[in-house]
């Protein structure tokens, strides 16, 4: 169930509920492909909406929604490269993440206690004078590391953007859409 598609590789053995949607391959295309725009675009005529479409509803990715999702026959070597910009993609992703949990653990916060809504999660999106509010819960706020921080995330986050981008073009391509 999701506002956006967030699908990623779990290589290292993690269990998840009966919340997520698993595809039992190790594809790295297929990821590239299922995280675009084009896709996304795509299921949102087909799958099931959960709450209001106008205010953000979720998808509801099921299995009789994701088995129709046409994948379209690209040669070996986009099929490559596309794979490889979605592993390169989520190394960025899982290295701001470390970044951010470690920030968490600086400021005295707790990765474990915290959730997608705190915006101390994305100290890319922050100003100085929020984060300062914000941290003071958990003692007393760093300028200079959130700064660190909020510099490097930013830049991870660019680099993020950049890749996705890219991906968005070549997949939109494939489908006849670019």
């Amino acid at each position: 169930i999701g506002k956006r598609s967030r699908f990623f590789m779990e290589e290292k053995g993690f269990l998840a509920n009966d919340k997520t949607f698993l595809l039992p391959v190790s594809d790295w295309f297929l990821l590239g492909l299922l995280n675009t725009e084009t896709v996304f675009d795509y299921l949102k005529t087909l799958c099931s909406v959960l709450g209001d479409e106008v205010k953000g509803g979720r998808l509801e990715f099921r299995k009789i929604y994701m088995e129709t999702l046409p994948i379209p026959d690209a040669p070996e070597q986009e099929k490559e490269s596309i794979g490889n910009l979605a592993k390169e993609t989520q190394n960025l992703h899982s290295q701001r993440r470390a970044k951010v949990e470690q920030f968490l653990v600086a400021i005295g916060s707790s990765p474990a206690a915290s959730n997608s809504r705190n915006p101390l999660e994305n100290p890319w999106l922050l100003e100085e004078s929020e984060f300062e509010k914000r941290a003071k819960k958990h003692g007393t706020p760093d300028a200079a590391l959130f700064k660190l921080v909020r510099d490097e995330t930013a830049s991870l986050t660019k680099e993020i953007a950049k890749l996705e981008s890219e991906i968005d073009t070549r997949v939109a391509s494939l489908y006849g859409a670019g």
